[in-house]
């Protein structure tokens, strides 16, 4: 947290590497606005600073029409930590308040209704119901400028439970009504007509901003080896995949192409993202797991001011400056690759998941045809099945029974908002889970970006073959590898793209 003259020296700045970190609120206005908006900077003593738009708007604040804080990315702060409060805010904005409440957000937390509130407060002003209200009127306003569905149905998909609700809170938020906002954005030149989805019978079409550069054919080439048939496919620009959601399924096609025509004075673009949903309610959570799959809250020039000073990794931070962490739509998928991988080459994990998935891979009936159509299957699936129908005995059998098995008992959580150090642990208890199997969890389904393993044997090799001195055993890589927290989980990234390392 920083005092108000950095504050104020940073919103002056209009630095974009502070876009989303904090919120600018003028007394004399009653906007809150970005730290990159173009307006005219106020003077010290009519600002107050929040660190997130939700603190903002408690105050009274209404968001700013010029620069628009609900369509800045979300602070990386939040991704970085692993404590109570981050866990909160990520479980928050995956829409947990509106599918099990306050109470069930705390239970799932495994604190009181009572302590969570008084954390949240104390650390960004708010509890979690003005956060949720806050989610909801971003949705809000994500749908009624990036579709053209019904009004009443933009009010049930960002979760209001009725259209005078829904409209009192856009007015509260934005200054306007809902109705209001869908005919100043039909004006806006920057809303061409092709990004307005022909209402329920087609898919909805949103933008998904992020901070630049964002290395799109890097995330596409990692993707497009791993992904399994009829799950998931990669063409051009695009990749395409089927979710397991809430209160349903659905399929998303992300367009990866980055286009100078999404940058604008805030400096932002944006990644297409095409949704076709069983439930319209599942429209926060689709979000949420498209961002996390992509990596798009990561800031990559705080990754890259700490790592570029390091003489080896530096250089392929310089070469890669928008190099995203993969995640992931669902915390198990991951974790099973990674068990797998610790005893069968990419292909052959592969194959394995493929197999998996015509087994035991649920239709998705919203799928198109000829497009990926199958869930990846659950946890739940995979502990009730022979995993020799799959090709698997021994111990690669055992550990994907042992995963699926805790998974399914609710024993071990993957999901963003787990316990980083306790899911870790739970995960090595496991037989058949490496420590680098472990970590490499962390990395893609957790989303921990300081997870690290110097007995990864591919991490070992890629610093070997470019001559790290830490290279030579774990104790050397471990301390060498000091100096890259917290973005160690990067640091690992640039070593296995650096170099062809082949499976032992």
């Amino acid at each position: 947290m920083l005092d108000f003259d950095s504050y104020y020296r940073a919103m002056a700045s209009r630095d974009a590497r502070f876009d989303g970190s904090f919120y600018v609120a003028v007394t004399t206005t009653g906007v809150y606005c970005r730290p990159v908006c173009g307006s005219r900077t106020p003077k010290p003593e009519n600002v107050r600073f929040f660190r997130i738009a939700a603190a903002a708007e408690a105050a009274g604040f209404r968001a700013c029409r010029r620069c628009r804080p609900e369509a800045a990315p979300s602070s990386p702060e939040w991704n970085v930590r692993g404590d109570l409060v981050a866990r909160a805010l990520r479980l928050i904005a995956g829409g947990a308040v509106d599918e099990i409440g306050v109470a069930g957000v705390a239970r799932q937390l495994a604190v009181s209704e009572r302590h969570l509130h008084r954390q949240l407060v104390a650390e960004v002003g708010v509890g979690p119901l003005a956060l949720a209200l806050n989610r909801r009127t971003q949705v809000a306003r994500l749908l009624i400028e990036s579709s053209a569905l019904l009004l009443s149905e933009v009010a049930l998909a960002a979760g209001y439970s009725s259209v005078r609700q829904f409209n009192d809170g856009m007015r509260a938020a934005f200054g306007c009504s809902p109705t209001e906002l869908r005919r100043a954005c039909g004006a806006r030149a920057d809303q061409p007509a092709g990004d307005r989805a022909p209402g329920r019978s087609g898919p909805l079409v949103l933008r998904l901003r992020y901070r630049p550069p964002f290395d799109g054919a890097g995330m596409l080439a990692w993707l497009r080896e791993r992904a399994v048939p009829g799950v998931e496919e990669t063409e051009g620009n695009r990749y395409r995949r089927t979710l397991r959601l809430p209160r349903g399924s659905g399929t998303a096609e992300l367009d990866l192409t980055v286009a100078a025509a999404a940058r604008g004075r805030t400096g932002q673009q944006h990644v297409t993202l095409r949704l076709t949903l069983a439930d319209l309610r599942d429209v926060t959570a689709a979000v949420r797991r498209c961002r996390d799959l992509l990596d798009l809250d990561a800031d990559p020039a705080a990754i890259g001011d700490a790592l570029c000073p390091d003489p080896w990794i530096g250089a392929l931070v310089r070469a890669s400056p928008g190099l995203r962490m993969p995640g992931c739509t669902h915390g198990f998928e991951p974790a099973l690759r990674a068990v797998l991988e610790q005893f069968a080459s990419l292909a052959e994990v592969r194959a394995v998941c493929t197999r998996m998935a015509v087994h035991c891979g649920e239709p998705v009936a919203a799928a198109s045809e000829g497009r990926p159509c199958r869930l990846f299957p659950s946890a739940q699936a995979l502990a009730d099945a022979d995993p020799a129908a799959f090709g698997l005995a021994g111990r690669p059998a055992a550990a994907v029974r042992a995963l699926a098995g805790a998974v399914a008992a609710e024993k071990l959580s993957l999901e963003r908002d787990a316990d980083r150090e306790e899911t870790a642990a739970r995960l090595r208890e496991l037989p058949g889970v490496s420590e680098w199997a472990a970590q490499r969890i962390a990395m893609h389904a957790l989303g921990d970006p300081d997870a690290f393993a110097p007995q990864d044997p591919q991490v070992r090799a890629a610093a070997k073959s470019l001559g790290i001195a830490g290279g030579r055993d774990a104790a050397h890589l471990t301390e060498h590898a000091r100096a890259w927290r917290p973005w160690r989980s990067y640091a690992a990234l640039h070593l296995l793209k650096s170099a062809a390392v082949s499976r032992p």
